[in-house]
């Protein structure tokens, strides 16, 4: 699989409840120069590199789980990207005396959408991988990358390909970043959670060259379960204990990982082929979709797909919100919230699904639903709503012809959205106001559109530079600055409108 990065700033996190500590560096560059780019890159830094502290990797061995999040602090919308789709192949911790520990490795890579680890005002986590490593304390942090990227420029629907910058190739397919870190971090079994961090802003472009900017943080919402995204493991059932509903087992996928799995009475457990009697056992291939619980340290499965161990025929997953349903052209548009193919990223926000008289339907319980109940339910799709289909990918023509259409019952990366505009009207009363779109992502539109920006309690407000604003100073900056004030505002569609999360304000001053 691979995994998007949406230009955010890797930072390096460790411990329960992030830990660690430290100004972000972004550290040297190694590995030779592809002919096929020009230019060099040295990398951003922020603080003093320290490399002179030797860690040392004594203390045996044990378990320990890479994360990825964002820790979204101040947005600047003059630069960074919306979205940036990579593939994450190698994580690794580093000493001075050549120890190190193997957080995560894919040669494959693992492809990521960045904007679903920040929900607009704290930072979201994925599980990723959880390894057996040597306990020890480590002063290094490689992460390796395949050197294509897809970058969305902030708020566009179009991706635009690009590569890492030459100074950070590793041969000729891979791109490496190494950062020195200023306090040396500690793995060990009362540590053993590390959260690399990807902060949209800080990541540049010239060209269709892109420098990443990688650093050392904390984060004090790591243990807040509902914080923790649900994503998808396949792997090899063991360890399989107690009793139906409440089963645990480890997964062992592919690259190494073991993960602690937890089932309970909502958990759907079925079968790739539709089959009835879907029963979990020992040695068995499944697709576990569930979220990380940081209070017992396993990952909690929604749901979980038995395979059929017939031979795959399509080159392509894609899940999201699907739009627009046509039961007569057997077509309908799916905004992507998750990706993974054997084309290489994604081109667009959104991509269009075309049914065909094999396509194979399934209902979030599993079962096998025709035509027409599958088209019923995609109708009656609300925005939470989250279609995984299974296909061959036409870039051409940005189209998936699809095999399988799976539904669930929810989504779960969230239905992040965002939108830019200028303030065309304010509604203090009922809480909301209208912009006149200027970029956005996360649902279809078209520039110059009216968008309605709905507010409540929850939403984060704020200036420009990041700064808190409360409700009335902000809804009083709106009012002064109907036609000319731009906003920024994240969350999801509710109704039509945007449901924010987090608004801020650039009213040009």
């Amino acid at each position: 699989m691979i995994k998007v990065v949406i230009g955010l700033m890797i930072a390096f996190l460790l411990g329960c409840g992030g830990g660690g500590g430290g100004v972000a560096t972004t550290g040297t560059t190694s590995g030779t120069t592809s002919g096929t780019t020009s230019g060099t890159t040295s990398g951003t830094t922020s603080g003093t590199t320290s490399g002179t502290t030797s860690g040392s990797t004594s203390g045996g061995t044990g378990f320990a789980s890479a994360f990825l999040s964002d820790d979204g602090t101040s947005r600047n919308l003059s630069d960074g990207f919306s979205r940036v789709w990579t593939s994450v192949v190698k994580i690794e911790l580093k000493n001075s005396t050549d120890g190190s520990a193997v957080l995560f490795d894919n040669p494959l890579g693992e492809t990521v959408d960045l904007k679903v680890l920040n929900n607009g005002s704290v930072a979201q986590f994925v599980n990723l991988a959880r390894r057996s490593v040597a306990f020890g304390t480590y002063n290094s942090l490689e992460v390796t990358f395949g050197r294509d990227l897809m970058v969305f420029p902030f708020g566009s629907q179009n991706g635009e390909a690009a590569v890492y910058a030459s100074g950070f190739n590793s041969g000729t397919d891979f791109s490496k970043v190494t950062v020195n870190l200023t306090t040396p971090v500690t793995v060990n079994a009362t540590n053993p959670n590390v959260t690399v961090q990807f902060r949209l802003r800080g990541w540049t472009r010239t060209g269709n060259q892109v420098t990443p900017e990688i650093g050392l943080g904390t984060d004090s919402n790591f243990n807040s379960g509902t914080l923790h995204r649900e994503w998808e493991y396949e792997g090899t059932i063991s360890n399989l204990a107690g009793t139906a509903p409440n089963r645990t087992f480890t997964l062992t996928d592919a690259d190494g990982s073991q993960f602690s799995v937890a089932t309970s009475s909502t958990t759907k457990i079925f079968r790739e082929d539709g089959v009835a009697g879907g029963t979990l056992a020992n040695g068995i291939k499944v697709k576990a979709r569930g979220a990380f619980n940081p209070t017992t340290s396993t990952t909690v499965a929604a749901s979980i797909e038995i395979d059929d161990n017939v031979a795959d025929n399509h080159n392509t997953e894609v899940g999201g919100q699907p739009l627009s349903p046509d039961e007569v052209t057997g077509k309908f548009t799916l905004v992507i919230e998750e990706w993974e193919s054997e084309l290489g990223f994604p081109s667009q926000d959104a991509v269009e699904i075309q049914t065909t008289g094999t396509t194979k339907y399934q209902n979030a319980q599993g079962q096998i639903i025709d035509k027409a109940t599958a088209f019923q339910l995609l109708v009656g799709a609300g925005a939470d709503a989250f279609v995984k289909v299974k296909g061959n990918y036409d870039r051409a023509n940005n189209r998936v012809t699809a095999t399988e259409v799976e539904f669930e019952s929810d989504s779960g990366l969230g239905d992040d959205a965002f939108a830019i505009g200028t303030v065309k009207a304010v509604n203090r009363n009922a809480k909301e106001f209208t912009i006149t779109i200027q970029q956005a992502s996360g649902f279809q539109f078209t520039v110059g559109d009216d968008l309605v920006i709905k507010t409540d309690a929850n939403t984060d407000f704020a200036d420009i530079f990041g700064s808190p604003l409360s409700e009335t100073a902000y809804y009083n900056a709106l009012q002064s600055g109907i036609g000319v004030a731009s906003v920024f505002a994240e969350g999801e569609i509710e109704n039509g409108k945007l449901k924010a999360r987090y608004a801020d304000l650039d009213t040009g001053g």
